[in-house]
């Protein structure tokens, strides 16, 4: 196949001397900023920001080597797609996309598991010129409703198994129009929905696709995923091809991630999250990786798969540690093939971490990492010149990014050893919440600083640690949970007078949400309440930290729940 198929895009980056000058740096870590005012600014080293170049292109340049190699193979059924299927079904999408009436700018939703055709998915969206949002395979119907509703979505790429739960938020969002059914088996398309894999034969000959020289690549958005940010309902994160493309060059130099030589993955962690999506579902594209996809977490197939697809780099979270290192059937053996563990979205533990490498005893690179939608992945990434000798590091900050830790009080830069708020800055930043001005000013300052919400100290090698959280979002598995949204949810029931959820610690889950309710009627009981806010929300939502009644919830002056003090109060056992 003529590589001129995959359209390079317009100024060839491979060859360019801006790569060869990315790629030239040391492997330094970060270094601190010397002058006045920023003498505590830490940066990592110099490297310049992926412009002009729309991430589709970004990912067709490289796919072109891998036209026979397989790249997106389903654990559980086996199908594959190499290189040159990927190309070609994309482009075959991406034109049916362009004949159905998709405009540059749509926005177009995706509600799927981790299937081997998600990656092609977003291609063709993308080469026709849309916005891709990711949902959540766990959505409830008024979280669907919501994110459709807020992005105006004008079509959503589904599987059989959510049509019904697609078709019954359709009456309550009028500008979701069509339903895209990606039936893996291609005999249970579902009535009123349009074949994937139909779309997908559709010839390319002559169609126009939105390349790099179509794209305002600083400003047009490639990617909405929903975050809760650092408080409040979820919100769409704009991201840019800039900062997809980026973060990928950040993360693919020398010392810092992933190698720009292939390797196996298994393609558990959901795709619709920003770790997911970059580690597993776009970067494999770029490098050639072999990624074996898993639509939900079952113990028998991620078992399966590990001793099958033997992975040379496993992606993982606090649960799937704590299962592989309960689990007695994943052993030294399973872990041969395994040289890095790369973790995110939630810390691990040292205790936890030191576990699962006594468990793999084969020397392997326990790397953590840290990031966040906003910054489209990662920021932070420990290196292997501290190889598993800074356990419950985040790492160093990434090229081409800087951060500093502020006094939450005064503003002001502190210095190494001193906790505070992480700011960070870099081309891979977020544009903003879509729609949203108010939150994305709460958010990123006047210069381009992003507040985490978290907070942190660094050492004297400038390896950063998070110590505890500004935000009130709590992580259960790695995925986040708003108090505020389930706040909401619950002062809808007529027997709860008022409400506070706070996240407390969990053994299997990391951290799980605790109401605190008051009462409006003696007849009510936690049953009640789990069962009235279960059918609401997605499983990780749901009050696994448990429900306690009390007489008042305690607020400051301005009406601000106080958190902290429920929070220190359970600690003590005073509830």
């Amino acid at each position: 196949m003529s590589a001129s198929l995959f359209r390079p895009f317009h100024s060839s980056l491979l060859a360019s001397s801006f790569w060869r000058r990315a790629r030239s740096f040391s492997s330094s870590a970060g270094r601190r900023n010397r002058s006045e005012p920023d003498r505590y600014v830490i940066e990592g080293r110099p490297l310049d920001a992926v412009r002009g170049v729309a991430i589709q292109d970004y990912i067709f340049e490289n796919l072109s080597k891998y036209e026979d190699r397989p790249l997106f193979t389903c654990g559980l059924t086996q199908r594959s797609y190499n290189g040159k299927m990927m190309n070609d079904m994309a482009r075959g999408f991406g034109a049916a996309l362009l004949h159905h009436g998709v405009k540059k700018g749509d926005i177009v939703c995706v509600l799927l598991p981790n299937l081997p055709e998600y990656p092609i998915v977003m291609l063709g969206i993308w080469l026709a010129g849309g916005i891709v949002s990711p949902v959540s395979s766990s959505s409830t119907p008024d979280e669907l409703t919501r994110q459709c509703s807020i992005t105006q979505s004008k079509i959503i790429v589904t599987m059989p198994f959510f049509v019904n739960l697609v078709k019954s938020v359709l009456p309550t969002v009028p500008s979701l129009k069509s339903v895209i059914d990606v039936d893996p088996f291609e005999d249970t398309v579902a009535p009123d929905t349009h074949s994937f894999f139909e779309m997908t034969k559709s010839s390319a000959a002559g169609v126009e696709f939105f390349t790099s020289s179509k794209v305002d690549t600083n400003n047009d958005i490639a990617i909405l995923p929903f975050s809760s940010g650092t408080t409040g309902k979820p919100k769409a994160v704009m991201l840019t091809h800039t900062g997809l493309c980026s973060n990928a060059l950040q993360y693919l130099q020398p010392g810092i991630g992933l190698r720009e030589t292939p390797e196996r993955y298994i393609g558990l962690l959901p795709f619709y999250h920003c770790f997911g999506f970059c580690a597993l579902a776009l970067m494999p594209m770029r490098t050639g990786s072999h990624v074996c996809t898993l639509p939900n977490f079952d113990p028998l197939s991620f078992v399966a798969a590990i001793k099958n697809h033997k992975p040379t780099v496993l992606n993982v979270v606090t649960p799937l540690v704590q299962f592989i290192v309960a689990f007695p059937e994943l052993g030294k053996k399973e872990f041969e093939s395994v040289h890095t563990v790369v973790s995110g979205a939630a810390p691990v533990g040292p205790l936890l971490t030191q576990a699962l490498l006594k468990k793999a005893d084969n020397d392997l690179f326990f790397q953590e990492g840290y990031g966040m939608t906003e910054a489209t992945c990662f920021t932070h990434i420990s290196r292997e010149r501290w190889k598993n000798t800074k356990l419950g590091s985040i790492g160093c900050v990434i090229p081409g990014t800087k951060c500093k830790v502020v006094d939450i009080d005064t503003g002001e830069a502190l210095p190494q050893g001193k906790a505070g708020e992480l700011w960070i800055k870099g081309p891979q930043l977020m544009k903003g919440y879509y729609k949203n001005e108010t939150a994305t000013r709460d958010t990123i300052t006047p210069d381009g600083w992003l507040k985490t919400g978290d907070v942190a100290k660094y050492d004297e090698d400038l390896c950063f640690y998070i110590v505890d959280r500004i935000k009130e979002l709590i992580k259960v598995k790695g995925l986040q949970v708003s108090p505020s949204e389930l706040e909401d949810l619950l002062r809808t029931h007529p027997d709860i007078a008022d409400v506070a959820v706070v996240g407390v610690n969990h053994e299997r889950f990391g951290e799980a949400p605790r109401a605190y309710v008051v009462k409006k009627n003696d007849s009510l009981t936690a049953t009640k309440v789990h069962d009235f806010l279960d059918k609401k929300v997605a499983p990780h939502k749901k009050l696994a930290g448990g429900v306690e009644f009390i007489d008042a919830i305690p607020r400051a002056p301005s009406g601000k729940i106080l958190r902290r003090v429920l929070l220190a109060n359970y600690l003590s056992g005073k509830h």
